[in-house]
């Protein structure tokens, strides 16, 4: 590689790509900005988070988690207002109106799944102190954690078993749209 060329390469890491959120439909798509060099994404427009729909609101979630979780930053405008975003800590904040954060930016709060034959191993570093929950793959709820398909729509099998994983601050609901929070680490950056 030229030295032309690796000075190319390394201001184009530095650039976030314009989307909006209908644009991004998946996972993938975000493999693919990181596979072509991009550090982040810029989300277009202002999300006031409680007047979103259902399914909008999930799958903005969604795509803070997925692309912390392929090593992509985003930056995006939003006011939360009275939503409870206690544990979205790890994922990017929105700059609200005032120019502020919404919440800390991450640090080194940490929410992250590994995949196990007959388990998800999930550890919580979001509260200062590293714990581990095990979730048994079987469990309908696992599902949710375990998905990476956004704006998922909770069937009445994992609704009976999401509570348990709502005390653990893994998921996120709004109606009856879901999502698990914790990143699931795939491609990460070069």
């Amino acid at each position: 590689m030229t030295t032309q060329t690796a000075g190319r390469r390394s201001n184009r890491r530095r650039l976030f790509a314009p989307v909006s959120l209908h644009s991004v439909q998946s996972r993938q798509d975000l493999v693919t900005l990181t596979r072509s060099g991009y550090a982040g994404v810029r989300l277009a427009g202002h999300f006031t988070m409680p007047d979103m729909g259902d399914r909008d609101l999930v799958s903005l979630i969604a795509l803070l988690r997925d692309a912390r979780g392929v090593g992509l930053r985003v930056s995006w405008s939003g006011d939360c207002g009275a939503l409870e975003v206690g544990r979205l800590r790890h994922l990017d904040p929105p700059r609200q109106s005032d120019g502020t954060f919404a919440w800390p930016t991450p640090q080194w709060d940490s929410l992250v799944v590994r995949r196990g034959p007959t388990f998800l191993a999930v550890e919580d570093a979001r509260h200062g102190e590293r714990r581990r929950i095990d979730v048994d793959r079987s469990e309908p709820a696992a599902a949710v954690i375990d998905a990476s398909r956004w704006a998922h729509r909770i069937t009445s099998e994992e609704a009976a078993s999401l509570d348990a994983l709502d005390l653990h601050g893994l998921v996120f609901r709004s109606g009856d749209h879901c999502v698990g929070i914790a990143v699931r680490q795939g491609v990460w950056c070069v």
